[in-house]
């Protein structure tokens, strides 16, 4: 791995808008101008799982890579950057670079959950050497129990719930294992096996509580979350 050599930082501004993924930084060049340039710099993860109805973002988890993009604006026209030389380093080492990189796509190393340090540097940028920094979240995968009872509470002597998978190494649920628990007894729903189907035998008091676990492996076993849900049995709501 090549380390970035130690240079002069200089001090930044930024904003970093999350939900849409585009990040904003009014740069300082080494020599102050009238009119700095500002960075736009998108990112998206590729091969982290997220259920379709959700409107996040897709945040990159161990296996997954980033891709980042870099475009550099003055006075309201985006720049061209194709004879500058651009440099990618991913907390301090190289992912990337050359003559007009203006993106790269790279592997995540370390350990999640925490967040990656993005730096995109143009050295020999006629203003002066410009730098910007970016922080992106690297998380571990996540699961989540759905069931349609706001209160926890219902009333039927069937219920199903649905395990809901975020953030795993995967293209579709079909490559994850799904195991589920109902007070402490292992079950499997055969025909849908991300869903658990309950069922109470008559005469269960109200009142009765039912504890429904979760386990989530990814398509290599190796990476698993987890979630727990209770639930209460009520004659009459």
């Amino acid at each position: 791995m090549l380390i970035r050599s130690p240079i002069k930082k200089i001090a930044l501004a930024g904003l970093f808008i999350f939900s849409a993924g585009l990040v904003f930084f009014s740069g300082k060049a080494e020599a102050q101008t009238a009119s700095a340039p500002q960075f736009l710099v998108t990112w998206k993860a590729s091969n982290s799982y997220i259920p379709s109805f959700y409107q996040g973002k897709a945040l990159p988890t161990l296996g997954s890579q980033i891709t980042a993009s870099v475009e550099l604006v003055s006075n309201g026209r985006i720049i061209n950057l194709s004879n500058q030389n651009i440099y990618w380093y991913e907390d301090e080492v190289l992912v990337g670079g050359g003559a007009g990189v203006q993106q790269v796509t790279f592997s995540p190393f370390g350990t999640p959950p925490s967040s990656l340090i993005l730096d995109v540097e143009l050295p020999q940028y006629s203003g002066g050497y410009l730098t910007h920094t970016i922080q992106i979240p690297f998380v571990n995968p996540a699961a989540v129990i759905s069931a349609p009872y706001p209160s926890q509470e219902f009333s039927t002597n069937l219920l199903t719930v649905r395990g809901i998978p975020f953030f795993f190494f995967a293209t579709s649920t079909n490559n994850l294992v799904f195991s589920w628990s109902v007070n402490g007894q292992a079950g499997s729903n055969t025909e849908n096996p991300q869903e658990a189907d309950i069922t109470l035998p008559p005469g269960t008091p109200g009142g009765t509580n039912i504890d429904v676990s979760l386990s989530i492996a990814g398509p290599d076993g190796s990476t698993i979350a987890t979630a727990d849900r209770g639930l209460t049995f009520q004659n009459q709501l």
